[in-house]
């Protein structure tokens, strides 16, 4: 291909001159159509391009300015100005600044429910994004480990009949570590899988005597019965926690092994309390009274508060608080 026909050393000035793949590939165009007799149809049949395309380009190209040949910017020259006002922005940003684990849709909630705002959570994510407030999720699972299995306790495993039927008729139960300063803890965590109320408390040893004593707390915090209770099958599991629950007529159903997905509440249950309280707070210290004051403040905030997407956007106690006044029929 030559291209002395449309400027002397042009071939050099396009290796000089810093230009995209495209205008390069619009130059050859005009290369091949001067060398060819300036015939614009044959050139579009040799490039396989629309005339429209190839006279639009010739219109703009300027000999020497191989600039002309790059493509304009598509970016609109107006925007549309957000008409949300100040006060709202900033109530989203404090929300969402007092708790980075509140998202789009539960500032949403408390908005229309504590201001009256109703506004759409697209809108809101927008806000958190230009305020630079969406962070990626820093969270790192933990190697499984294979638990050994005591099969002296027969393990009634859970049937479908059993999951969500009304408050107290199933409670899933499981324990976390949290480490704090290099101090190893246990925290028991039970979820109501009907109305989603939790109940945790923190341990220094992850004993049967300990959790025994979670059970005897978690009965005398929540405001119904306690029919069934569904446990992993680890050792703080058996022995004197599997014998209160006998002692007080609870059914203890055990889930499979290696399965967690059996005790799927609870496990996202204690996602949400690393996330929402161990992740983000950087004053802890490794003293036991003081953890479990944050760990009940937190859930009674979890249960009072903090709006349940599973719940359509209601606490866990107006959520129950609604069926038990007869308000709700079943699952939302």
């Amino acid at each position: 291909m030559k291209a002395h026909n449309i400027l002397p050393g042009v071939r050099q000035l396009s290796r000089l001159v810093n230009i995209s793949s495209d205008a390069k590939r619009r130059l050859k165009w005009f290369d091949w159509y001067n060398f060819h007799g300036r015939n614009a149809s044959l050139t579009c049949r040799h490039f396989a391009i629309s005339p429209d395309t190839f006279y639009r380009w010739k219109r703009r190209y300027k000999r020497g300015a191989l600039k002309t040949l790059e493509a304009e910017s598509t970016r609109p020259k107006t925007f549309r100005k957000s008409k949300i006002p100040f006060e709202t922005i900033k109530r989203i940003v404090d929300l969402r600044q007092k708790d980075m684990a509140f998202s789009k849709y539960k500032i949403k909630a408390i908005l229309k429910r504590d201001f009256g705002i109703c506004l759409s959570a697209s809108s809101i994510g927008r806000i958190l994004t230009s305020h630079g407030l969406i962070e990626k999720s820093t969270l790192v699972k933990g190697i499984k480990r294979r638990k050994r299995i005591n099969w002296k306790i027969p393990r009634n495993r859970i049937t479908f009949e059993h999951r969500y039927k009304s408050p107290g008729h199933l409670v899933q139960i499981d324990t976390k570590h949290v480490i704090v300063l290099s101090h190893t803890y246990y925290q028991l965590t039970a979820i109501d899988c009907y109305t989603r109320i939790t109940y945790s408390k923190v341990y220094t040893t992850s004993t049967t005597d300990n959790s025994r004593d979670f059970l005897i707390n978690l009965l005398l915090a929540l405001p119904f019965k306690v029919e069934a209770i569904q446990t992993d099958n680890g050792h703080e599991f058996l022995f004197k926690f599997h014998a209160e629950c006998i002692n007080r007529g609870i059914t203890h159903f055990f889930s499979r092994p290696r399965t967690p997905t059996d005790n799927s509440l609870v496990e996202r249950m204690i996602e949400s309390s690393v996330y929402e309280l161990w992740l983000f707070d950087e004053s802890l210290v490794p003293e036991i009274g003081y953890l479990n004051s944050r760990i009940t403040a937190w859930s009674s905030r979890f249960n009072t508060y903090r709006p349940n997407q599973s719940l359509n956007y209601l606490t866990p106690m107006e959520y129950y608080q609604l069926k038990k006044k007869g308000e709700i029929y079943g699952r939302l």
